[in-house]
């Protein structure tokens, strides 16, 4: 049963891959679903502290939250291809 339930973690992570924290300051919104933040330092993406990251984003995710120039902001994104994809964005006090 414990090696099923590992077998099925592992898969998991096979078929969707790892998700990185982002945290950093909203530049700009400049379509409905796409967001430039300025950011700290993500390791895991080879980025370094405030460079500026383009994010796709589902106009779904953004448009509860209505961020606004100058947000701090944190979000959870996923790389696909040459894209950063967001599937989480809390605005930070």
């Amino acid at each position: 049963m414990l090696l099923a339930a590992f077998a099925v973690g592992i898969w998991g992570t096979v078929l969707r891959p790892a998700a990185y924290e982002v945290r950093g300051v909203l530049v700009a919104r400049p379509t409905p679903d796409l967001i430039v933040v300025r950011h700290e330092p993500v390791a895991g993406l080879g980025m370094g502290a405030m460079e500026l990251m383009a994010v796709s984003a589902e106009p779904a995710l953004l448009d509860p939250l209505a961020p606004k120039e100058g947000d701090r902001v944190k979000l959870a994104v996923r790389q696909r291809d040459d894209r950063l994809i967001l599937l989480r964005i809390e605005r930070l006090p």
